[in-house]
């Protein structure tokens, strides 16, 4: 990608639920906030994305951690890739 000048430096940030997601309330925004802060000019490859939205949602603090990924992925948008991975029949419930 950077190759391709569609990212400016071409790192490769990877994570999953558990770096993303904080213990405590207000935690999970700042946590995922810093992921995406590293991946800015590069890759960010969230593995495992659907583990975000579970099905029971309770005290779950993965839809914060959504809405700050869609807020930055607005703000930025040409400035970093986000790449969401997963098992299909998960993703399409995630989606």
């Amino acid at each position: 990608l950077k190759e391709n000048n569609i990212v400016s430096q071409g790192q490769l940030i990877e994570t999953d639920r558990a770096g993303l997601i904080g213990q405590y309330i207000g935690e999970t925004g700042q946590k995922t906030k810093k992921v995406i802060e590293k991946a800015i000019g590069g890759v960010l490859f969230i593995d495992e994305a659907y583990a975000l939205s579970p099905k029971d949602y309770g005290k779950d603090y993965g839809q914060e951690a959504i809405a700050v990924l869609l807020k930055m992925m607005e703000d930025h948008k040409d400035e970093f890739v986000v790449i969401f991975a997963g098992y299909s029949k998960e993703m399409q419930d995630f989606l």
